[in-house]
């Protein structure tokens, strides 16, 4: 069973943070996510996890939707990141709290 695919809102995020990431463009990264998303990824958490990915985000990757879950008042979005080198994935979890990112895991 395929699950259905998120609104292109979401897409939308998801997209403004991987460019984000690989850009190291912290200013980017914050206009999508709530007051929550803001005040609790800072600029040095990003910073360590662009230096893990930036370089493998700018050679190409993929993304495949895995689903979503829904938890309280969020939607939470779960994708599989693929990269260009052949190494290690990633899984995405994205929490949407209406049209604005509430967090973002990779993992």
């Amino acid at each position: 069973m395929n699950p259905t695919a998120p609104s292109q809102k979401v897409i939308d995020c998801l997209q403004v943070i991987l460019d984000a990431t690989a850009s190291k463009n912290y200013e980017l990264f914050t206009t999508v996510g709530d007051a929550g998303y803001k005040a609790s990824i800072t600029q040095k958490m990003f910073d360590d996890v662009s230096e893990q990915l930036a370089s493998r985000l700018q050679k190409g990757y993929s993304i495949t939707y895995f689903g979503d879950l829904k938890q309280g008042n969020c939607q939470i979005y779960l994708w599989k990141l693929t990269f260009e080198d052949g190494g290690d994935e990633f899984v995405a979890h994205m929490t949407m709290n209406g049209d604005k990112v509430a967090g973002i895991f990779i993992e």
